[in-house]
């Protein structure tokens, strides 16, 4: 795990661009605290800030391909990486490293690499042959890879955008619409930046920079769905890819540990890894009051013995760490957890460099209840007659007045009838769940006009579908860039086995009658799980790890950051949002003041022109 950075010229000069990657480097060096190392030939400079996971003595970078000019700068891990080298026998390797096995790859197969190559990635080699530099990002997007244009034709990426701005060859230019998308879903899109002229490489997609041209394309698509197989093969078949996978991702020259929320996700990945580490170290974040997990979490650590660390939300100034986060992330973030996952990621990176998660159970498995149980009933109401609304809405009411369990079934029917009126699609009614402010809220905000819908327009009915939407969309502009970002900036892997090439794609493959009906969600994993877990924790609902922001916008330091931030009419903000519309959302102390919040905080912080 590393942060990577690179400058391509023809002819470029090399003492100047070695300067400047020199300092690119230093930006992202809380990436790769162990070492910073450049490399710079005739076209190309590379730089690499290094944390040492795999062959610790020899696997430094940039790293040239014996034989030939080629060389990589690598970010990631190819988990399974030694079983792959048996298969490149007639290379000479010189290293342990996975990174060397990236330059075989190629060696061999050019661009066609990437449909063999597993793991977590955003890489760059730079051809020599060819002159061309070719790059490429894993399929979900859980490493990051950005690029720009330099005012001097320079093609210039980076694992993070403070490293491209750095280099003062980019004067940013903030993309309007990106604001729009952030205030929508409290991130920004995933194949877009804050910035009109630094862009993303999307996830599963691959670069190419030559003769002064830019092409991007796609290598990898989401599998198709095997109805056809049976729920006791899934189960058995789940089982092996999800040892297979976290046995893989223990792999390591250093010690690995684990996230321990006391969910189904994390006690199912702390149960697995402990079949194969003895003591493992685990580590949970405890919120005040009835938020907290960390009973859950205990039940797990002491059923599996492992060494178990705490942190607790009293612990720390979350005005100090709202000031920090725009440092971080580098774009307006407003995912509350990310707060408590920087900190219990710079807790882990006191103890340990890896640490494995249970990110993408959720996306993969339908677990997001409050979401998907919607989706759910909705597709059930498209394929029942209309009379049935009826016979839903008066069992309902029995329900409630004999106050019997079945009153939830019978309200989520009615749910999804009500639904089938309102909305087209599955995916118009995902959209309308997800957005914090709405179409006419921004409206307000916005001086230019708001597309009605700001979606592309689709069709999507199932469930499989809206799973599938947000493992492209949700996972890779959310949820993957908290982690990599809260968890890097101090120095720290995280590893998702659920985001393991074979599992994930046997995952998405499955029916969605594997992942919920009526009763429940994430069937699979409590049929292939459930006894690995305390009895307590198989009936638990679903708790997501964001914060309270109610709470935190009433603390006085954070009423501070209010005033100065959103009421101040010469801020930023208000040369792109309307000052009397923000100020109806500022007392609100929910979501979308948070965002705003966020939004106007991260504006002071940067220099940049609105075209």
């Amino acid at each position: 795990m590393c942060g990577i950075a690179g400058i391509v010229k023809q002819n470029l000069e090399a003492e100047k661009y070695s300067l400047l990657v020199r300092g690119m480097i230093q930006k992202i060096a809380h990436r790769g605290p162990d070492a910073q190392t450049h490399y710079t030939g005739n076209d190309f400079s590379f730089g690499h800030a290094r944390l040492s996971i795999v062959d610790l003595v020899d696997g430094n970078q940039p790293m040239k391909e014996p034989g030939s000019q080629n060389v990589i700068v690598f970010n990631g891990e190819i988990y399974g990486y030694k079983k792959i080298k048996a298969d490149y026998s007639q290379y000479n390797f010189v290293t342990h490293s996975d990174t060397e096995l990236l330059l075989a790859m190629y060696q061999r197969n050019g661009e066609k690499m990437l449909s063999e190559l597993p793991g977590m990635f955003a890489f760059s080699i730079w051809d020599e042959t060819n002159k061309k530099l070719f790059a490429a990002r894993d399929r979900f997007g859980e490493k990051p890879f950005y690029y720009a244009i330099g005012k001097n034709g320079e093609f210039i990426f980076a694992s993070e955008m403070k490293a491209i701005l750095s280099t003062g060859l980019v004067e940013p230019i903030l993309d309007v619409e990106s604001v729009q998308f952030y205030l929508r879903r409290l991130y920004v899109h995933p194949h877009k930046t804050i910035f009109k002229n630094i862009f993303t490489l999307p996830a599963a997609h691959a670069l190419c920079f030559e003769n002064k041209k830019i092409k991007t394309w796609q290598y990898w698509n989401l599998p198709a769905q095997h109805p056809t197989l049976t729920l006791g093969d899934a189960k058995e078949k789940f089982v092996q890819l999800l040892d297979t996978a976290v046995q893989n991702q223990l792999v390591a020259d250093v010690p690995v540990a684990a996230f321990l929320s006391g969910g189904l996700d994390s006690s199912t990945i702390v149960a697995v890894a402990s079949k194969y580490k003895t003591n493992l170290t685990t580590f949970s974040f405890g919120f005040e009051g009835d938020k907290s997990e960390l009973k859950y979490a205990e039940q797990i650590a002491k059923r599996y013995k492992t060494n178990h660390v705490i942190l607790e939300e009293k612990e720390f100034d979350i005005a100090d760490l709202l000031v920090k986060m725009h440092s971080i992330y580098d774009e307006p973030f407003a995912d509350s957890s990310n707060v408590p996952t920087y900190l219990i990621s710079k807790l882990a990176s006191k103890h340990v460099k890896v640490v494995l998660t249970g990110d993408a159970c959720d996306e993969l498995l339908a677990g997001y209840n409050f979401w998907y149980r919607r989706i759910f009933h909705f597709e059930k109401a498209n394929k029942e007659a209309d009379v049935f609304a009826l016979y839903y809405k008066l069992m309902r009411s029995i329900s409630y007045r004999l106050k019997s369990k079945l009153h939830n079934y019978y309200h989520f029917q009615v749910e999804g009838f009500s639904d089938k009126q309102k909305f087209s699609n599955a995916l118009e009614l995902h959209n309308s769940q997800k957005d914090y402010f709405k179409v006419e809220e921004l409206a307000s905000l916005f001086s230019t006009s708001i597309p009605a819908n700001g979606y592309a327009k689709m069709t999507k009915q199932k469930l499989n579908d809206i799973l599938n939407e947000d493992l492209t969309n949700y996972m890779p502009g959310d949820i993957l860039v908290k982690t990599d970002r809260a968890s890097m900036a101090s120095g720290l892997e995280l590893r998702a086995p659920f985001l393991d090439k074979d599992f994930a794609e046997f995952c998405i493959s499955l029916p969605a009658k594997f992942k919920m009906n009526d009763a429940t969600e994430k069937i699979l994993l409590r049929e292939a799980c459930g006894h690995l877990w305390t009895e307590e924790i198989r009936g638990r609902k679903k708790q997501g790890f964001a914060a309270s922001v109610n709470h935190w916008l009433k603390i006085p330091s954070v009423v501070e950051l209010k005033e100065k931030y959103l009421k101040n009419k010469g801020n930023k903000i208000f040369s792109v949002l309307n000052y009397d519309a923000v100020n109806t959302f500022y007392q609100q102390d929910n979501n979308k003041t948070w965002a705003l919040l966020n939004l106007s905080m991260w504006m002071e912080s940067y220099d940049f022109t609105i075209a």
